[in-house]
């Protein structure tokens, strides 16, 4: 479990399915320590369980990070267990499509309590962690949705672009801290949560819009996420990489 990693605590929230399973499995090949951070017990257990299964390391951790007190807990947990937090990736996210006229309040603020403010309380947290140990790299899982426009989807794709526009800013100013801020915007991704929601003829639609003619897997998401974590992206910082086969180009 040697790699480009090797020595690192990464923080992955969502961490249990998905595209933040395949970034916390990703990141404990390559030889960091990694606290899974999911909403549901027995989903971060059964990840953690797998990673350490494998030779790797890793802690569950549970929190809802749309919680200040929550998402600090957590990172705390992780401090006592592996050292200072040197990666994190802010990925959790809850969501739900529709006619923005028809969404309630209660839904409007869990998209924005845990796809917005759980970024800013994951910078909060391990931010000085990474102060700390002399630097450190975040990740933020953003969307192309943040730069283009689609039906039902007013605000998911708010939450996405302030996403984008912390990542810039926290890219100004953890930068002196020697602390790089990047985001990925993940295209079509089949995972399970999105096989909940998208059925076959969907997913097919969503493949014919892909130049590069086929859906994205979680494993493409990890390995940008791999990159913007290592020392390879050492002078990138501020950015949103798009990772969805040229999909937003063909889009726009």
């Amino acid at each position: 479990m040697a790699g480009r990693l090797e020595g690192r605590v990464a923080l992955v929230t969502g961490g249990g399915r998905g595209i933040g399973r395949a970034i916390s499995e990703a990141y404990a090949r390559e030889g960091a320590a990694v606290g899974v951070l999911d909403l549901k017990p027995e989903i971060a257990g059964e990840a953690a369980d797998a990673i350490n299964a494998a030779g790797g390391k890793a802690l569950p951790l549970v929190a809802n990070v749309g919680k200040r007190d929550e998402v600090f807990a957590a990172a705390a947990k992780l401090k006592e267990a592996f050292g200072p937090t040197t990666i994190l990736v802010n990925n959790a996210m809850f969501n739900r499509y529709g006619s923005l006229l028809e969404q309630d309040e209660k839904t409007i603020g869990l998209m924005i309590d845990v796809g917005f403010k759980g970024v800013i309380w994951g910078y909060q947290a391990v931010v000085p962690q990474m102060q700390e140990a002399g630097g450190g790299a975040i990740v933020n899982i953003a969307s192309p949705a943040a730069l283009i426009a689609f039906k039902h989807g007013i605000m998911y794709s708010s939450v996405k672009a302030a996403v984008q526009a912390s990542t810039r800013s926290a890219a100004a100013e953890f930068g002196p801290m020697n602390i790089r801020v990047n985001a990925i915007a993940p295209g079509s991704t089949r995972t399970d949560g999105a096989n909940l929601v998208v059925d076959e003829a969907g997913w097919e639609r969503r493949r014919q819009k892909v130049p590069l003619g086929r859906l994205g897997e979680p494993e493409d998401i990890a390995n940008a996420a791999v990159f913007l974590a290592s020392e390879e992206s050492s002078w990138v910082s501020g950015d949103m990489m798009l990772v969805d086969g040229a999909m937003t180009f063909a889009f726009s």
